[in-house]
This record gives C-alpha cells, structure tokens and sequence, in this order.
C-alpha cells in the first residue's frame, strides 16, 4: 500500500519541474540562447545529482517540521502541495514549493495540535526575507563585473555568442544542481519521518518526476520570468542564471557555514529558500542598475504578493481537507 501513497510525491516532483525550469533556464531560453531541448536535458541531469548528492542540510530542517508518519498523511499534504502549486502555475506565477510545502506543514501541525518547529521556521522565514536581496547583490555584483572583464577582454563578435551560450548552459546546470540540493526536500518533506520507506530511492524517484515535469515546463511562467519583469540581454541573462545558482549554494550548507564561521562571518541558514524568489531578486538586481524605471512593478508586485499568500493559503487548504477527512473518521 505505501507504494500507492508514495504517487503523491510523484506528483507533487512532477509540478514542481513543470514550474521550475524557468527558474534556472528561463532567461537562458527567453533570450534564445538555448534550445528548450537542451535545457531540459541539462536540468534534469543536474537536479538529480544535486538531490542524492547535496541535499542533506536542507533536508534535516525541512524534517524538523515534518510530523508524519503515515504513507496516508504523506499523500495527502502532497496533493496539497501540489494542488496550490498547480493554482499559481496557472496564472503564469513563478511561486516555490517552498512556500506550499512549508504552509500544508504547518496546517497539518496546527490541525493535530502539534507544537511547531518555530526556530527552523523562524529561520526559513527571514531566509525567505533575504535571499532575494543576496542574489540582487550577486546580480549587481557579476554585472559590474562583467562589464569591467569585457572592457579589457576582447572578443570577436562572431564568437561572443558562441561563448555566452556555453556559459548559459553551465550556469545553469550550476543552478539546477543546487536547484535540487536545496529544494528537493521541500518536495518529499511529508514523506520524511514516515516509517519503512527508503528515502534514497525516494529522492531518486522524485527526481526523474521533477525532470518529467521539465519536459513539460509551462511556457506562460517562461515568459514571465525572461520578460516579464525585466528585459534581459543574454549576457544579462547569464548573470541572473549564475546569481541564481550561487545564492541557491549559499543556502544549501556543503561546507559554506563551517568556512564563514572560521572568519567570523554572518551564516547563511541551511533551509529551502523559494526558487522564485532567488530569481526575481536577481533579475531586480540588473534592473536596478540598469535604471529602475524599466522594471516592470505590476508583475514585480504580483509576484511578491504570492510569497506571502501562497504559504497561507496552502495551510487553509489542508486544515480544510484534513477537518473533511476527519469528519469522515479517516485514519492518518
């Protein structure tokens, strides 16, 4: 029977890569500098070895608010999850999971009055505050920096192109790589703590689902990313998928917070941090620097509106489905 539940976290991997590619190749692919063909491909590849590889920090605080144990509950907080993610999909809003995950979470929680986890939530949520400014400041930084670099390193036109399309595609297989080391966690959160279930193949699972979902990504959330805020050049574009990548490793742990500490730095909690975030505050980034009377603030505002209301409404949904179930004496 727990095979049959574990069809929830199928579902729920596959929504998560149908929204997501453009996360880390949807400006590569607005500017059309990489086919849509390559770019599943080299996500699909990437976010799986991020996965298996490099998903262990964000994984523990993702199951210190996780408190199921049934392969029944586990199904249902994903078909939650997935059914709030698949409701900003359509409207062509680039929202994390996330949010949805952490908000179905925390709905089951309050429903079964168990006590939440507030310091790993505390911690995501200011995470979630912050990651869009730390990746502007990458932006802004590796924009500057590359305009210096291309003052004093000169490249024929006819292979400028040639190189911003290998580097688009390296950068964003740096991106998924981290893409699925920092959020893969969200997607299998409810199946954490649920007993006699291998999390490996699990992940592994989950994985090829996400890069099923890639293969039919949602064109509408492309074109909001790669346009829709911001016009992007394809060097503009490199920029953003780097800086997306680079503040996905930041929050993702692998060494950086036992590096940062010996030099008495600032940390950067090892947490899922929505993807959607990460790359409007790159994009934002290029667009202030480029002149902020360009940035377009109407899908700017609609996007920040949704990290609040996503997490919110995820939790509503499954305290509804959870008192409709209870109602019915469904065990979970």
């Amino acid at each position: 029977m727990i095979n049959l539940f574990l069809l929830g976290g199928l579902f729920l991997g596959w929504s998560f890569g149908r929204n997501n590619l453009s996360n880390v190749f949807g400006t590569a692919i607005g500017t059309r500098m990489v086919s849509f063909r390559l770019a599943v491909f080299a996500a699909s590849i990437s976010v799986i070895l991020g996965a298996l590889f490099s998903s262990a920090q964000t994984t523990d605080a993702m199951r210190g608010i996780a408190d199921i144990f049934s392969g029944q509950g586990a199904f249902l907080i994903s078909i939650v999850i997935a059914l709030t993610f698949l409701l900003a999909s359509r409207f062509g809003i680039p929202v994390s999971i996330v949010q949805s995950s952490v908000g179905a979470l925390v709905g089951w929680n309050v429903f079964f009055h168990v006590t939440n986890n507030w310091s790993v939530l505390v911690d995501m949520m200011k995470a979630w505050l912050y990651c869009p400014i730390v990746a502007a400041a990458f932006s802004m930084i590796g924009f500057y920096g590359l305009r210096f670099l291309l003052q004093y390193v000169r490249i024929p036109l006819l292979y400028r192109d040639l190189w911003v399309r290998v580097l688009l595609i390296l950068s964003g297989v740096y991106a998924s790589y981290f893409l699925g080391a920092n959020n893969m966690p969200a997607i299998v959160g409810a199946y954490l703590n649920v007993e006699n279930l291998n999390m490996f193949w699990m992940v592994l699972m989950v994985s090829v689902a996400v890069a099923f979902g890639f293969l039919m990504a949602d064109k509408r959330v492309i074109a909001t990313v790669s346009t829709g805020l911001f016009p992007l050049s394809p060097l503009e574009a490199l920029v953003v998928v780097f800086s997306c990548g680079l503040t996905l490793y930041c929050f993702s742990g692998l060494g950086l917070v036992h590096l940062l500490t010996q030099f008495h730095l600032p940390t950067f909690p090892s947490v899922p941090v929505p993807t959607s975030g990460v790359l409007v505050g790159s994009i934002m980034g290029i667009g202030f620097v480029k002149g902020p009377a360009s940035i377009k603030w109407g899908a700017f505002s609609k996007i920040i509106a949704s990290w609040f209301l996503v997490p919110v409404i995820s939790g509503l949904i499954c305290y509804a489905i959870l008192a409709i179930f209870n109602s019915e004496g469904a065990y979970l």
